[in-house]
């Protein structure tokens, strides 16, 4: 497997593929709206990569980077190479890229109140054998609660974060996500 990153754009030709696995990957309500989505190509500190093994196309990750702290907003594998090593290969490759970072993500909150506790601590698991912990906090987004996560080794506070967020999202969204967070 030899993985690589490369930029992507609505001006790219790979980008309606990527396009395509976002929209298919994440549920509805955990999509960023498209004008904030395509709001930000321009922007040096997020960046919309297409994941190649080689020359072979197999995913997409999204990243968003303020001062030291690169959170991976949606990461997914096409679904016909899902289960070949490509997600933990892809974890690898971006925590590589944004080496000197502190590198987080969510994950929808693991509790057994969730029908799908089985398939949510099997994502948790997955996550920490690619060298993620939790970072000690959860956010609520909506109606949609996430376990935060962190490089092994790495810790980082809900106002970082919400930092991040705010740069990011503008003051509006950051306070939907501010008024939710559970320490």
């Amino acid at each position: 497997m030899n993985l690589k990153l490369n930029l992507t754009n609505p001006d790219q030709p790979d980008f309606d593929q990527v396009y395509a696995l976002y929209q298919q990957a994440f549920p509805v309500d955990e999509l960023y709206p498209t004008d904030l989505l395509f709001g930000h190509f321009n922007d040096p500190n997020n960046e919309f990569w297409s994941i190649y093994d080689d020359e072979k196309w197999v995913g997409l990750v999204y990243c968003m980077t303020e001062n030291d702290l690169t959170y991976i907003g949606f990461l997914a594998i096409a679904p016909e190479l899902r289960g070949e090593g490509y997600g933990s290969a892809a974890l690898a490759t971006v925590k590589e890229k944004y080496l000197t970072n502190r590198v987080c993500l969510l994950i929808e909150e693991v509790s057994p109140k969730y029908a799908d506790y089985e398939a949510r601590k099997k994502r948790f698991s997955f996550y920490q054998a690619n060298g993620f912990q939790s970072a000690g906090f959860k956010i609520a987004e909506l109606d949609v609660h996430y376990d935060f996560l962190v490089a092994t080794g790495q810790s980082l506070t809900s106002d970082e974060y919400l930092s991040l967020i705010n740069h990011y999202c503008g003051q509006d969204y950051a306070k939907v996500v501010n008024s939710h967070v559970i320490d």
